[in-house]
């Protein structure tokens, strides 16, 4: 009896031992099989990361370009040495992206896009400098006889560029899908754990497919606005009224040197022609620069806020003020752009929405921290939403993606504040 008792007890035994000791390995399984998920959805977000940049220096190279182009239409048009200034500071910016996109790009079949990305690219530079040595030799006729072709290798680098996008795009699909796959054997592998362990890898599952979806939405309406941009300015400015105006100008400089033999009067009615045509060239140029608005420069974000007052006070409609007591210097472009857009934002919700006579732009250095807000006297955040507006959203995504936080409150009296905090540390 007793040595059954005995018995029983170490069968007993044995089995609880067995049970925890598989317990104990089925956590160990599925904590390896987490940590190798972790490691692969981090390996898969490094991808997709190295692909929205390589897709933001490609649309930015693009529009340096566009503006280089513009550059050299000014002086044509003007002679006016300014112009290449410009011109000189935007083909060095073109350069310094393509650089980028080789150091950027590891796919053979993105490399070989590239280079003929590269070739399409110093193929235009190389008309551009032809045309300058053009007018500054031969003048303007020579130019205005020579114009025209560079609307087909503009459409060929478009077209590259695009294929380039395709690529890109297709390998987010091909990661989404891969970390789709992924959680899903994940989860299939913790269901076959304890309760305790299942419950929990569900949970976090769940939360991690909720922030992987909003995040893909968010990133899919940013990547949507900025493709938008890109064709708008880029295809119907630079094909369409960019080009008319420019041949218009030429035309128009070319009848007023015939006339100023022949009548004054007439010389001088082409002439104001020509100055009105030029103004709205200068305009299309202004709008073309808007894609790549912050100066490759560490005060470069101090110049595009103080820029972007100007711009939203010479409108005549209300008062928009730069505050910077002193300067704040930010050597990374990609956050001191983020930065910008977000100031951009608020300032065109304060204008189209909260009926503001009075914004402020403020940007300092606070701490170890630097501050940038955008205050209003208008009407203010309602008190009762139905959601978060997408510019809120994407510019809680700008600040997430830069490292910072975003804060918007009414303001102690009316209006509405809009803060943006980054850490110093945050600059690298």
């Amino acid at each position: 009896m007793y040595s059954a008792h005995m018995t029983t007890k170490t069968y007993h035994r044995r089995t609880i031992t067995l049970g925890f000791s598989l317990a104990i390995l089925v956590m160990m399984a599925i904590g390896v099989v987490s940590y190798r998920s972790t490691v692969q959805f981090a390996e898969s977000a490094e991808v997709v990361n190295q692909t929205h940049r390589i897709l933001f220096v490609l649309q930015a190279v693009l529009a340096d370009l566009v503006s280089a182009e513009s550059e050299v239409r000014g002086y044509v048009i003007t002679t006016d040495e300014r112009f290449l200034q410009l011109y000189t500071t935007s083909v060095t910016d073109v350069e310094k992206g393509v650089k980028q996109l080789h150091q950027l790009t590891y796919e053979p079949v993105i490399k070989e896009h590239l280079a003929a990305f590269d070739r399409l690219i110093q193929a235009r530079l190389q008309r551009l400098k032809v045309t300058l040595q053009m007018r500054r030799q031969e003048g303007l006729e020579a130019v205005r006889d020579a114009a025209g072709p560079g609307k087909k290798m503009m459409d060929n680098l478009r077209q590259v560029a695009t294929d380039i996008e395709n690529i890109e795009r297709k390998l987010l699909v091909e990661r989404d899908q891969y970390a789709k796959s992924l959680a899903r054997r994940t989860m299939t592998v913790v269901v076959v754990g304890s309760l305790f362990a299942v419950l929990l890898a569900i949970a976090s599952t769940a939360i991690l497919i909720a922030d992987i979806g909003h995040r893909e939405r968010l990133e899919k309406e940013v990547l949507e606005i900025s493709e938008r941009e890109q064709r708008r300015i880029g295809q119907d400015l630079h094909d369409g009224v960019c080009q008319h105006l420019t041949g218009i100008s030429l035309f128009s400089r070319s009848l007023q040197q015939k006339l100023a033999g022949k009548s004054a009067g007439d010389a001088a009615e082409a002439a104001h022609i020509t100055g009105l045509i030029n103004d709205g060239i200068e305009q299309v140029r202004r709008v073309t620069r808007g894609l790549h608005p912050v100066p490759d420069e560490p005060s470069g974000l101090m110049i595009a806020l103080r820029e972007l007052a100007d711009s939203v006070r010479s409108t005549g409609k209300l008062t928009c003020l730069f505050d910077c007591p002193e300067p704040v210097l930010i050597p990374e472009q990609v956050t001191a752009t983020n930065l910008y857009r977000i100031a951009q934002e608020a300032v065109q919700n304060a204008v189209r929405h909260a009926a503001a006579r009075t914004i402020v732009v403020g940007l300092l250095s606070k701490g170890d921290c630097i501050q940038l807000s955008v205050s209003d006297d208008g009407s203010g955040i309602p008190t009762e939403r139905s959601g978060r507006g997408l510019g809120l959203e994407i510019m809680n995504y700008r600040a997430h993606t830069i490292g910072a936080t975003l804060e918007a409150h009414r303001g102690t009296v009316q209006g509405t504040v809009v803060t943006c905090t980054l850490p110093q540390s945050s600059l690298g």
